[in-house]
């Protein structure tokens, strides 16, 4: 996908050099979820498990009857097949409404008529809400809820390089953190909700795998470790041992550029910086900027620069606001303008120009098919930028088309 071979990126760059590539830092976090849920089996029969409670309720009017009226915050939702970070909207009403929804499957298999549904309910009731089960809902709600805060961040239009390589940060701390104290946060959690529906809290008897015997050799049957410590190493230390892989290789590029760009972060603490080590950094991004002899700036005269416009500034600007400074000045400081020009372009997320696709499958549906492209179009344009759309006054427009339309006959 990344393309570092033979795919887009390196057309680009056999073009331009100097050209950046920049991963979507959302669909990176999004192909991370599936790498955590893909590393092992138990995962995906999870979310298997939470599509199955969705599906038996909303199959039927009558079933989803039985549901609202147990749910009182919190409806379920459907398992995305492409969007992992919104599953946390289909594990939370489990999570904080997991009594009631149990309460809501034991009704329907105790009213429904219906053979295959009754044995459904009856199965998710009773043995699919173990305790395995319990405490896969609360780890994967807190991995779930983490990524998703970060997720909504980085796609902010404002959103700048710095900020997303803190929030990165950040998010793998989390996970290390996690993996050291988050399993006996979440037992304790578990437990107090296995209590709410009676579930006994004692993990699944695992079955014992029989040891080919050869002639001559004795061997035993035996379990080398408990059911607990086997989820433990099995399970939750290979789902959060995988996020902290992923988002250290998926995110490796954007590590790249926060240190080619990093010093220009804060440019008023490059006061506290001694010359030789700002004079490196300049050079080694006058270095990254050449192609043969082509240079986008210099290093020299950014050292420069630097040295003077640091001490300009009387307190914390961000590259933005640096931006608009140096473009008062005339010209001052051309080559700060240009490092930072380069800098605040790179993109952290392409999220906000694909939802512009999005929204065409809302405009054009089936009921619109004869659609031209001109009215589609103008159409697209009023949706994607409805926040502009609402400050218009509409009898002002209106007036306009009648004086465009109006018709004047003479007799």
């Amino acid at each position: 996908m990344i393309g570092r071979k033979q795919g887009v990126q390196s057309r680009i760059i056999s073009e331009n050099p100097r050209a950046f590539f920049v991963p979507c830092t959302a669909h990176s976090l999004n192909l991370l979820l599936g790498d955590m849920a893909s590393s092992i089996p138990a995962a995906m029969t999870f979310f298997g498990v939470i599509q199955r409670i969705y599906t038996i309720f909303s199959a039927s009017t009558e079933r989803w009857t039985i549901l609202l009226k147990y749910l009182s915050d919190f409806t379920l939702k459907p398992i995305s097949d492409t969007r992992w970070e919104s599953r946390i909207e289909s594990i939370k009403p489990i999570r904080f409404q997991l009594c009631q929804v149990h309460d809501a499957l034991v009704e329907v298999s105790e009213l429904t008529k219906d053979p295959k549904i009754k044995s459904e309910s009856s199965s998710l009731a009773n043995y699919e809400f173990s305790y395995d089960f319990i405490l896969s809902v609360v780890i994967w709600y807190e991995l779930l809820s983490a990524i998703n805060k970060v997720s909504k961040s980085l796609q902010s239009e404002s959103m700048e390089l710095s900020n997303a390589v803190q929030l990165l940060s950040g998010l793998k701390d989390f996970f290390t953190n996690f993996r050291e104290k988050g399993f006996q946060l979440s037992k304790k959690t578990a437990q107090k909700l296995c209590e709410d529906i009676g579930t006994p809290a004692i993990f699944k008897q695992s079955r014992i795998l029989k040891k080919s015997k050869q002639f001559g050799y004795e061997s035993n049957d035996t379990r080398t470790v408990s059911n607990e410590q086997k989820f433990y190493q099995d399970y939750f230390l290979t789902v959060v041992d995988q996020a902290i892989v992923s988002i250290n290789q998926r995110f490796e590029q954007l590590s790249h550029h926060s240190e080619n760009f990093g010093f220009l972060y804060n440019i008023e603490n490059l006061k506290l910086f001694e010359d030789e080590t700002l004079r490196k950094h300049c050079m080694d991004l006058e270095i990254l900027l050449k192609d043969g002899e082509n240079c986008d700036l210099s290093g020299i005269e950014l050292f420069d620069e630097l040295k003077i416009f640091c001490r300009i500034l009387n307190k914390p600007k961000t590259s933005i606001e640096c931006l608009n400074l140096i473009e008062s000045t005339c010209g001052s400081f051309p080559n700060i303008s240009i490092a930072l020009r380069i800098l605040l372009t790179l993109p952290i997320t392409t999220a906000s120009a694909e939802r512009s696709f999005s929204k065409l499958k809302i405009i054009k549906n089936y009921l619109r098919t004869t659609m031209l492209q001109d009215r589609l179009s103008d159409l697209a344009i009023i949706s994607i930028e409805r926040d502009l759309c609402e400050n218009i006054d509409y009898n002002d427009i209106i007036e306009k088309f009648a004086e465009i339309k109006a018709r004047k006959i003479n007799f």
